[in-house]
């Protein structure tokens, strides 16, 4: 048999590179010129060179080797180009799906395989356009952008390089790090969009750099023995659920049970944003990949049925649900089965929504009565955008365990991640019981 040309292996190279950064295309449709081809916005994302800094003072830590390992998550889904300038530490606990015996070897492992084509080295030779420095790291800039990922455990935040106030990693809880992951791989993806011809002037705002920003989902107590969460089902395994997961498997000492609902195959397209996924579970049911990801940590009996699907497969919902599909009609026929807590999150472009509703509260019909209209198909979207609707859901879940739920006024969240430096970037919502709820809530019942 003859071996493929060079020519051939860069074109099949080229089609797995576009199928499996198909959504983040789309996305970009809405904002770049008509005329720019698919293969062009691809190729200004793959030829993007990204270098992560950290010395080993913050990778001695569980808050600071999470920072790093979501960070090379999100900009290798984006099929980003990544060199390493780290020590050779050890890996405090797992960080699935990656996986090796320091947190170097792990990284690197793991490149080419979240998403065709985005490598991660450690190269001297690298000339990175976009700089990441965890922690207080000492580093010389370059001449390039530059930021720093900075927090604590429930607060994370992104900084224009400077040592001025920002601290070494050492907290325990590793929300802060996800936050401040998230932040920074926003600033990626809008250095890809300014090199991009945009349709219109306007639209630059989006996407100029933050000099710096952050976020908070506030502080609250965690008994030293950690969280016993219960069962907990959840419905959907496409990304929202895996990032809400990926998150909750990197929080010390929690532990939980229940099942996960999905009928999908993983497909290519998948691999921008689903983060416990990989190029080589392109094919495998989609709750399968979950279930054998969180087993280490989360016991999750993965079922192959699309919730409602079969009643007799499904049986009565745990009392704790997390849902993670944007179909809405869906949402409500959650609602209607569960017989305590929910958490409910979604994406819509580059809005995310996340909220929660226990029984006697305004339920998720309350808050989206109406189906959305057939529209886009498939979705566009991003890797951070679904990042931070699973780990708001995520957050939510702990909350509810430790008995600190958000309070009414803020049952809803509406983040629109962009412009994390502008105000009102995320808004703390009450949701309002409705007469005509289309799940029947008692809340809409008493009215």
């Amino acid at each position: 048999m003859a071996t493929p040309s060079v020519g051939c292996r860069r074109g099949c190279l080229r089609l797995t590179a576009l199928a499996e950064l198909n959504r983040t295309i789309l996305l970009c449709r809405d904002h770049v010129i008509d005329e720019l081809s698919d293969e062009e916005i691809c190729q200004c994302f793959e030829s993007r060179k990204v270098l992560c800094v950290s010395d080993r003072r913050n990778l001695a830590s569980y808050s600071g080797q999470t920072a790093l390992f979501t960070l090379v998550s999100l900009l290798s889904r984006m099929g980003m180009q990544i060199e390493l300038a780290i020590p050779d530490v050890a890996m405090l606990f797992t960080q699935p799906p990656m996986s090796g015996s320091s947190v170097r070897q792990a990284l690197v492992s793991s490149s080419e395989s979240l998403v065709s084509g985005a490598t991660v080295c450690c190269d001297s030779t690298f000339a990175p356009e976009i700089v990441f420095v965890v922690g207080d790291t000492q580093f010389e800039g370059n001449h390039v952008s530059c930021w720093r990922l900075t927090g604590s455990d429930w607060w994370g935040a992104l900084a224009m390089d400077r040592t001025t106030g920002v601290d070494a990693w050492t907290s325990e809880w590793p929300v802060g790090s996800m936050i401040s992951a998230a932040l920074a791989a926003n600033e990626a993806f809008k250095f890809v969009m300014r090199r991009l011809p945009l349709r219109g002037q306007a639209d630059r705002v989006f996407f100029e750099e933050s000099q710096s920003c952050n976020w908070d989902f506030g502080a609250v107590h965690v008994p030293e023995e950690g969280v016993d969460l219960g069962m907990v089902d959840v419905i959907s395994a496409g990304a929202i659920c895996q990032a809400a997961l990926y998150a909750l498997m990197r929080f010390p000492n929690v532990r939980m049970s229940g099942r996960i609902f999905d009928d999908d195959l993983t497909g290519a397209s998948n691999l921008n944003r689903n983060m416990l996924s990989s190029v080589a579970d392109i094919g495998l049911l989609k709750v399968q990949v979950v279930a054998r990801c969180c087993s280490a940590k989360l016991r999750l009996k993965p079922i192959a049925v699309r919730f409602p699907g079969d009643s007799c497969k499904i049986g009565q919902l745990a009392r704790r649900v997390l849902v993670g599909v944007d179909d809405i009609p869906s949402r409500w026929e959650v609602q209607r089965h569960a017989p305590g807590w929910i958490a409910v999150s979604g994406t819509s472009h580059f809005g995310v929504s996340s909220s929660a509703h226990r029984p006697d509260e305004p339920c998720c019909g309350c808050l989206h009565p109406v189906d959305d209209p057939v529209g886009a198909n498939p979705i566009p979207t991003v890797s951070f955008v679904s990042f931070w609707a699973g780990l708001a859901m995520t957050v939510r879940l702990l909350r509810d365990a430790l008995a600190s739920s958000y309070s009414a006024n803020r049952q809803h969240l509406w983040l629109t991640p962009l412009r994390m430096d502008l105000p009102h970037a995320g808004m703390w919502l009450p949701v309002a019981p409705r007469r005509d709820c289309p799940a029947h809530c008692l809340a809409s019942r008493v009215l």
